[in-house]
């Protein structure tokens, strides 16, 4: 594992545990509305026999970070998430996430929201996938971006909608923006640019 993978996870690591202290002061009835979005995109789950379930749910707990839960709801369901390369202000970024479904729906729902300096590029509304399987995994790439450096917070409402009713649970993923490079420096010493 190279150095800057480590030296993100410790960053990642620490954001989490200011978003867990954060999210013991939050107010059950607090909540932001999400933006208004585009029509819902519905994607059917992968047929079986696509890949191993098991290997891909195992890759996803030794690589991915599991999200911080917002709130107290109990619903089956648990999120990781995973940045390939440390976001810088100004250019987009993908965010890997993965939702582990420990029930079977009909449907499932992920809406991703952000925090205040953080823009979700795609994908442009919620996500439905059909005929949801427990014990599977459902990958989403967000792509977002931040014109400043700074801690963001993105985050992520799966809804899965279960014989006995739809039950939501809340996730968030601290995301550390950093800052552009300095413009190039010459061979004198002096910038350039």
């Amino acid at each position: 594992m190279n150095e800057d993978r480590i030296a993100r996870r410790v960053l990642v690591v620490a954001a989490i545990g200011g978003l867990v202290g954060l999210s013991a002061c939050q107010k059950s009835g607090d909540s932001t509305p999400p933006a208004p979005s585009a029509r819902p995109a519905v994607r059917k789950a992968p047929e079986p026999g696509d890949s191993t379930p098991d290997a891909a749910i195992a890759e996803a707990n030794r690589k991915m970070v599991a999200g911080v839960p917002i709130g107290a709801s109990t619903a089956p369901v648990e999120v990781r998430f995973d940045i390939e390369r440390a976001p810088v202000a100004g250019s987009p970024f993908d965010v890997s996430v993965a939702v582990l479904p420990e029930a079977p729906a009909p449907v499932l729902h992920i809406e991703v929201r952000a925090s205040d300096g953080l823009v979700v590029v795609a994908p442009a509304g919620p996500v439905s996938i059909e005929k949801v399987q427990a014990g599977t995994l459902e990958r989403l790439t967000v792509k977002a971006s931040s014109a400043k450096p700074g801690t963001r917070v993105l985050s992520v409402t799966v809804t899965l909608e279960l014989p006995s009713g739809a039950q939501s649970r809340d996730f968030a993923f601290p995301v550390l923006v950093g800052a552009a490079d300095a413009a190039p420096v010459a061979a004198s010493g002096k910038t350039t640019g």
